[in-house]
């Protein structure tokens, strides 16, 4: 091996590693998001909950399950990225080659059925749709006052109606991800 090869070589390996970290800091992040999703999740179906006329807040929830959503599949598709440039740029420059990225990519399940029952279609676009099931009922009928439509009516029934496109698109981000499941 010249010295230019070893320079490829260990070039090569620094810049591995320092992908291998960013892929890490991205994981961590997807996690933290998690996180936040769930808790924000907990606290609106708490206040929800406690009584009162406050299940209207429940339409809360499909705009922070598409927002979290999407974030969540902008840092796979980073990740994805990355991967990409480490099977692609990477190995063929290290004699015996990196082959983890490419292992993945050879054993991600290949069945819709492994795809469909993954949680993160519970946790994004499952959650929105119980939600708007559960304030359906109420927005619908005008249980408010059934003799007078006011505005809060025509206010709840319209959030519900955007709601519902967040909670599709919700899961339409779910579909993009390629997570390695």
């Amino acid at each position: 091996m010249t010295e230019t090869d070893q320079d490829v070589y260990a070039g090569a390996l620094a810049e591995y590693s320092a992908l291998r970290t960013e892929i890490t800091t991205r994981i961590n992040l997807q996690h933290q998001v998690l996180a936040l999703h769930m808790t924000a999740v907990s606290v609106v179906f708490s206040i929800a909950l406690s009584g009162g006329a406050r299940w209207p807040v429940l339409l809360v929830i499909p705009f922070i399950s598409y927002a979290s959503s999407e974030i969540m599949a902008s840092l796979f598709r980073a990740i994805e990225g990355i991967a990409s440039y480490i099977d692609e740029e990477l190995i063929p420059k290290v004699p015996g080659g990196l082959g983890w990225e490419s292992w993945l990519i050879r054993h991600k399940p290949g069945s819709e059925v492994a795809r469909l029952t993954h949680p993160y279609y519970l946790l994004f676009p499952g959650i929105s749709f119980v939600s708007l099931a559960a304030i359906g009922p109420f927005s619908w009928t005008g249980r408010m006052d059934a003799h007078h439509l006011g505005l809060s009516f025509w206010i709840v029934v319209s959030a519900w109606s955007v709601a519902a496109v967040f909670a599709v698109l919700s899961l339409k981000a779910v579909r993009r991800l390629r997570a390695p499941f």
